[in-house]
């Protein structure tokens, strides 16, 4: 899940609004908001609220958004043909330096979508069998991966996080918190998270690996009509994709995990991109269709990696995800979370 940030931030840039001749667009980091006209300026600095931020209605109030939101939650909109997402607000203290972290001041919180009921079959962690990344949001990031860098992004499905693998020979399954107990053998189709060791593909991949490495975790998304309100076309059953593999410690370059996964069959996120980073590149490809065979629905948007592994001090591995406008906006797409 990523990481809710309330913070100092400058507006890049406010440019006229096409179809409005009282309000502007401030682009600020990655987002755009539509505001007021003549409230803001190129350079201005603000305190910047992203979507899924849950207001005390008491600041609310005293801003005048409370009717904008959903019970405190604030969302995206569409305000005279424009998307804006976030909310901007003027600053307290003029003294505030960019990148001063406000949250707790105004006790914002994170929204957490409702978390699916749990079946009781939790087991005890285990070290080895790791979390998966935290995967930030690109626009709150958007000085980390770097223009004319090799990127590689691949369609983000609209599923439920999976992991699976072996650790010191035992076979593990698990939600993205979870380590979670092995089903019988006729349930097994049916587990959510176990399902993907029934595909001979994921099962031949984990277990070569395993031969000469103690920790292998194979990182996926299982997605269906009883997963999420995007299905992938798995109507009435489960599907996976792999997008990551975590093996003694370290994470495979995108090359050498799509190559391996090709070898044993093993499905992988569609890629979508590949090529110089740019953020219009990215842009564009985070909306329109699905690219999964069967299924007419939208995109959810795209998660981007450089070719090679690094880290940042300011996120740690680098892999972002960028959500389409179209998927933000949508009122018709409901979530669920995991623990």
């Amino acid at each position: 899940m990523s990481t809710l940030i309330v913070e100092v931030s400058r507006i890049d840039k406010v440019l006229p609004h096409p179809n409005a001749d009282v309000l502007e667009l401030a682009q600020i980091k990655g987002w755009q908001c539509v505001v007021p006209k003549g409230r803001y300026a190129d350079g201005d600095r603000v305190v910047y609220i992203p979507i899924d931020s849950l207001l005390p209605v008491e600041l609310s109030d005293r801003i005048g958004v409370t009717k904008y939101l959903s019970n405190g939650r604030v969302r995206c909109a569409r305000l005279r043909g424009e998307p804006s997402f976030g909310v901007i607000m003027d600053l307290e203290d003029s003294t505030w330096a960019e990148g001063t972290d406000v949250r707790e001041r105004y006790g914002i919180t994170k929204y957490v979508p409702p978390i699916r009921p749990s079946a009781g079959d939790a087991l005890p962690p285990h070290p080895l069998f790791v979390s998966y990344t935290d995967v930030e949001n690109l626009r709150n990031f958007p000085g980390i991966l770097v223009d004319g860098e090799p990127v590689v992004a691949t369609e983000k499905v609209h599923g439920t996080n999976c992991r699976v693998g072996m650790i010191e020979g035992e076979w593990m399954a698990g939600s993205m918190e979870v380590r979670r107990q092995r089903p019988t053998d006729e349930q097994m189709a049916s587990s959510t998270y176990w399902f993907p060791t029934t595909e001979p593909g994921v099962r031949a991949l984990v277990e070569n690996l395993s031969r000469t490495s103690r920790q292998v975790v194979l990182f996926g998304e299982v997605f269906g009509s009883k997963v999420q309100s995007l299905t992938y076309g798995a109507v009435g059953k489960l599907g996976f994709v792999a997008f990551d593999l975590l093996v003694d410690g370290k994470y495979l370059d995108a090359d050498d995990f799509s190559d391996r996964c090709r070898a044993f069959g093993v499905a992988t996120a569609p890629e979508v991109f590949r090529g110089t980073f740019s953020i219009g590149a990215i842009k564009a490809v985070s909306g329109g269709r699905t690219t999964f065979a069967g299924a007419d629905h939208i995109r959810e948007g795209v998660v981007v990696r450089p070719l090679k592994e690094r880290t940042d001090p300011k996120v740690g591995r680098v892999i972002l995800k960028y959500l389409g406008d179209e998927y933000l906006l949508s009122k018709r797409i409901s979530d669920t979370d995991d623990v």
